[in-house]
């Protein structure tokens, strides 16, 4: 197992220890440390959102490497191919997008000299990019990284190898549905408002226990926590265990800076980023548990033959 259980007992009982006390100090901590001319807030805002699209590509080239492998069906081939290489465009778009536009608002708050921080986070992708241009970017992107996967890694691959990798993307893909879709569908629900957006003249503070409903307001989980928290899950493409735990740890690292980057830039409450924190490390314990069940059976498999 990459996550050891102690590792999964003291993380999720820190995590539900800071939620539950998060109603006396939520105001508090974000009062204090505030400050939307952060640098640190600022880049990780702009240029942290990208382990979920990085995961998304990798999972999907290992899929298609499979199957174009070992599949003799060519129809079956061919619409894999096809309609896996459009949805990770489109995502891969959103990101492109997304982060363009964060960037131009930087941009723009500097030469206004607003803080440089601020920023649209409700959804509003914009239009930094003309959309060919962000599309011809995000193809870019992914080229480069399926030739890297290719050349040094998975042709280097044997069978075996290769079978576990399908069923690791397989898991990624799960994974990443569910961590994405469960953190956009609480923002929904809770339409808590952002630090940021509590001033005199409008917003009001809510502890992490209202639930407000679709208000437009989306600050409870915080969106770009659990984005950065998923890479974590590229651990889980490593085959020696040792590197594994360090590519964890360096992805739990990146995961606690996101989270204290978002509560310094002001877009998110303590319990927004514990909540995502939460949601993405027990998605890992999952992963981890299925992907050892996966190797264990298949080990049993292989002893009895």
């Amino acid at each position: 197992m990459v996550i050891s259980k102690k590792l999964a007992f003291i993380t999720i009982g820190i995590l539900i220890c800071i939620l539950l006390s998060s109603p006396l100090i939520d105001q508090q901590i974000s009062n204090y440390f505030m400050n939307q001319d952060s640098i640190f807030g600022t880049l990780f805002q702009n240029y942290g959102l990208f382990p979920p699209t990085l995961i998304l590509i990798i999972s999907t080239v290992i899929l298609n490497y499979y199957i174009l492998t070992t599949f003799q069906n060519k129809l079956a081939k061919t619409l894999t191919l096809i309609l896996s290489f459009i949805f990770t465009l489109i995502k891969t778009n959103e990101f492109v997008s997304e982060t363009a536009q964060y960037m131009l608002s930087t941009s723009e708050n500097i030469k206004n000299h607003k803080p440089m921080g601020m920023a649209n986070n409700e959804g509003n992708a914009g239009n930094a990019l003309s959309l060919g241009m962000s599309f011809f970017i995000s193809l870019i992107i992914i080229i480069i990284i399926t030739i890297i996967c290719y050349q040094f890694w998975l042709k280097h691959t044997n069978n075996q190898e290769l079978d576990h990798l399908f069923k690791v993307s397989l898991i990624s893909f799960m994974i990443l549905f569910i961590g994405l879709e469960l953190v956009d569908s609480l923002k929904h629900l809770w339409g808590r408002f952002r630090p940021y957006e509590i001033t005199d003249k409008a917003g009001h503070f809510t502890h992490w226990l209202t639930i407000n409903g679709n208000t437009g307001h989306s600050s409870f989980p915080s969106g770009h926590t659990g984005n950065g928290a998923f890479l974590m899950f590229i651990a889980f493409y490593f085959k020696k265990l040792r590197t594994q735990k360090i590519v964890f740890s360096i992805g739990l690292c990146y995961s606690i800076l996101m989270a204290l980057s978002r509560i310094r830039i002001g877009a998110h409450f303590t319990s927004d980023v514990t909540m995502s924190l939460l949601i993405m490390f027990s998605l890992m314990v999952i992963a981890d548990f299925i992907i050892n069940q996966v190797i264990s059976i298949h080990k049993n498999k292989l002893s009895k033959v």
